[in-house]
C-alpha cells in the first residue's frame, strides 16, 4: 500500500514538472539572432576583402613606381621639370581659370551644404 502511494506521488511529481513551454515568437526571435550573427560575419569578411584590396593596391603602385623609376626615371624626371617650367610661366592670376576654379569651389561647397541640409 505505501509503495502505491509513493508510485502516486511520483506521478503526480511527473505530472506538475512538465517541460517548459517555448514562447509563441521563439521561431522568430531564434531567426532575427541567426541573421544577425549571418550579417556580422558578412561585414567581418566585406572588411577583410576592402583592406586586402587596399593593401594590394598600395603594394602595386609602389611596384609600379619602383619599376618605372629603375627603367626609365630619368625621362619622367625631365618630363615633370618641364612641366612645372612651364605652370610657372603662366600667369594665372590674369586668365579666366583662377575665377573659374574659385566659382567651382564655391558651387561644390554649396552642392555638399545642399546634401547636407536635405538627407539630414
Amino acid at each position: 500500500m505505501e509503495q502505491n502511494q509513493t508510485d502516486k506521488g511520483l506521478r503526480k511529481a511527473v505530472k506538475a514538472s512538465a517541460s517548459p513551454r517555448l514562447s509563441t515568437n521563439f521561431t522568430f526571435r531564434t531567426m532575427l539572432k541567426v541573421e544577425e550573427v549571418i550579417r556580422l560575419q558578412e561585414l567581418k569578411q566585406e572588411k577583410r576583402i576592402l583592406w586586402a584590396t587596399i593593401v594590394t593596391s598600395v603594394i602595386l603602385l609602389v611596384g609600379g613606381g619602383v619599376v618605372i623609376a629603375h627603367f626609365s626615371g630619368d625621362v619622367f624626371l625631365e618630363i615633370f621639370t618641364n612641366i612645372f617650367t612651364t605652370f610657372a610661366q603662366l600667369d594665372l592670376l590674369s586668365s579666366p581659370y583662377l575665377f573659374l576654379s574659385l566659382v567651382v569651389l564655391l558651387l561644390l561647397g554649396f552642392d555638399y551644404w545642399m546634401r547636407h541640409a536635405f538627407f539630414k
